[in-house]
């Protein structure tokens, strides 16, 4: 814009228009959002990094064995009664075999032994047998000898003293022929008991024998199965070394079994107690779980590595305090897609808090 006068042309430049500044107020609220993001949880509740854990169920041999093969991979899916490895104990294998041969040695012992006392017995029975025939003949024999000395007698043919003579060795006949009988019937339960009493021995033998030569079977290849579903976690995926007894082949993580370990700054662990609820957000759910605080351990921890992103959160640094978190009322059906080791963020509402002058919180 020019303005003309005597004194020449004049160049008059007009003032510019003031504009809103929109920038600079989104700038601010966005920072003011990110501060809020920030410091307002950190009034109103603890947080804390957390890491799915679980009680891991093993897998065990019961005895001294070597892997000689895997059914299912490491890193798998199992169910409960599904066959996962084949172990066998080839050094007890050696022992049972052993001792297998030898009850078979012992019970062919015992069945000769049985043999040759029975027949001993039943020959002293039928000795005895024969003697008591004999005496109870001669009995019989001079029962009728007696008779005719006694008839004798009472027609005058023969003295007292030659009939009474008759009638003692009679008398002994029978005394004889009556021990000869007990005797007998003595051999014949003795005989009865041998062969009971051999006969037990022989059948016991014979069920150690089945049972060392079972054992001895079982422990050539025996399959091992899940005690429970779940996922494995640790694998021992070695085949043909040998395993000392209750040592796992593999760990299987039950999602029944599923809790979360939350890791607190130690300043924060006033505000946690046992029975409060947490607010849970776990890696794999579309959506916050509330858990149950189930219990604070004693002692200080490290981070797991899971967990460990920055340098200062190292051991050598700091150190926190493990909380473990109930998950009751997470359904079957979500628990499922839990995997063990899985982050999450856990937070616990801690209600009001005085900060300066200012009660803050509900």
């Amino acid at each position: 814009m020019r303005l003309r006068s005597w004194r020449g042309t004049t160049v008059v430049t007009s003032k510019p228009r003031w504009k809103f500044p929109w920038i600079r107020i989104l700038i601010v609220l966005v920072v003011l959002a990110i501060a809020y993001y920030l410091f307002y949880p950190n009034v109103y509740s603890v947080r804390a990094d957390a890491i799915v854990r679980g009680d891991l169920v093993p897998v065990t041999p019961e005895f001294r064995a070597r892997l000689d093969k895997l059914l299912v991979g490491c890193n798998r899916s199992v169910l409960a009664g599904q066959p996962v490895a084949i172990v066998s104990n080839f050094l007890l294998q050696a022992d049972y075999q052993r001792q297998y041969l030898q009850g078979e040695e012992q019970t062919q012992l015992a069945s000769d032994a049985l043999a040759q006392n029975v027949a001993t017995s039943i020959a002293n029975s039928e000795a005895l047998h024969e003697k008591y025939l004999a005496a109870e003949l001669d009995s019989e024999r001079l029962a009728a000898d007696f008779g005719s000395y006694d008839r004798a007698f009472e027609a005058g043919a023969v003295s007292k003293v030659t009939r009474d003579a008759k009638q003692t060795e009679l008398r002994a006949a029978r005394e004889l022929a009556s021990g000869a009988l007990e005797s007998w019937k003595a051999s014949k339960l003795l005989t009865q008991q041998i062969t009971a009493a051999q006969t037990s021995r022989v059948s016991a033998s014979q069920d150690l024998l089945t049972q060392a030569h079972s054992v001895e079977q079982r422990l050539g290849s025996q399959p091992l199965y899940a005690p429970v579903t779940g996922d494995i976690v640790d694998c021992l995926d070695r085949p043909q070394i040998v395993i000392e007894a209750g040592t796992p082949i593999f760990d299987i993580f039950s999602h029944q079994k599923a809790y979360i370990v939350a890791y607190f700054n130690p300043d924060d662990i006033g505000k946690v107690h046992v029975g409060g609820k947490a607010d849970v957000n776990i890696t794999g759910l579309s959506h916050h779980v509330t858990g149950r605080i189930a219990w604070i351990y004693p002692d200080l921890d490290a981070l797991p590595p899971e967990l460990t992103r920055f340098f200062w959160q190292h051991v050598q640094f700091s150190e926190f305090r493990p909380v473990k978190i109930a998950l009751d009322g997470l359904p079957a059906k979500e628990r499922g897609l839990l995997y063990y080791n899985a982050q999450a963020r856990v937070s616990i509402e801690t209600g009001r808090r005085r900060i300066g002058p200012w009660l803050i919180g509900q």
